[in-house]
């Protein structure tokens, strides 16, 4: 009756091993498929095109779901073929992007402030990695700026942690006063970006030291070096779209039209 009662102790031994390690091993399957699931969450097909060919246009005319719009103090809406982006709170960043996702690309578009403080500004976000948490103090993005009073900047946010890479340069590129319009555009190929205002490219004030700011004396001139590419490789892709920001005057409008995107020309 020992061996018996041995053997039986055995067999219930061997059952709960078995059970546990099938546990484990559901368990690490388990792991794999969330984190596989997260994954699939945060990739997105990037458009990609060759120098010169047409990745995607934007006239607000058709299309229309392509872009976020939403109601209320910080709003973006599409009507009568315009994005119009109105910011009623003070120090503040409303922007639309577009659906698809990009790394490379020659990006085109006009605004004109319409409402409020000359010195608010407003251009493109571009490379946005959106966590899709319905919160943008994680965000990555960066922005290419203008302001109706004749100014540019270049701004990065990394994490929801912003950074002046080049500040404002008051340059007479910029067509200045509420109603007059900007054509800006952006370059962006690998780690370099350029910048244009009205066909003209603008120079940036960047630091010596890479992990430095972007600083001006008195007299505003750059104390650093001033060039017309930035070398960034923080963000490789991402979405891209239309940007105000409210300084300490809210009540700001603008409106955007004829975004055009297309492959950047070999540097």
């Amino acid at each position: 009756m020992l061996s018996e009662k041995l053997g039986h102790d055995g067999f219930r031994e061997d059952i709960r091993v078995q059970k546990v390690v099938f546990l484990l091993v559901l368990g690490v399957l388990l792991a794999a498929l969330i984190g596989l699931n997260q994954a699939a969450a945060n990739w997105h097909y990037v458009l990609r095109a060759e120098p010169g060919q047409v990745l995607y246009t934007a006239t607000f005319d058709a299309f229309l779901d392509d872009w976020e719009q939403y109601e209320g103090r910080l709003e973006a809406q599409i009507s009568d073929g315009l994005l119009r982006i109105n910011a009623e709170t003070a120090n503040s960043g409303p922007y639309s992007v577009a659906k698809p996702y990009f790394d490379d690309f020659d990006l085109r578009v006009q605004g004109k402030a319409v409402e409020g403080d000359p010195t608010n500004g407003y251009g493109v976000i571009f490379r946005l990695q959106d966590k899709g948490n319905r919160s943008v103090d994680d965000d990555s993005y960066y922005l290419f700026l203008v302001s109706s009073d004749g100014y540019y900047k270049l701004e990065r946010v990394i994490d929801g942690e912003a950074k002046e890479i080049s500040l404002w340069i008051a340059s007479p590129v910029v067509n200045q006063g509420i109603g007059a319009m900007n054509a800006l555009r952006v370059t962006a190929q690998g780690d370099q970006f350029q910048f244009f205002v009205n066909d003209q490219q603008v120079e940036l004030c960047l630091p010596e030291n890479p992990d430095g700011f972007s600083t001006l004396d008195g007299s505003g001139n750059c104390m650093g070096n001033m060039t017309t590419t930035w070398v960034d490789d923080t963000i490789a892709s991402g979405q891209v779209g239309m940007v105000v920001m409210t300084l300490d005057a809210p009540g700001f409008a603008v409106e955007f039209d004829n975004m055009l995107i297309i492959g950047p020309d070999q540097q």
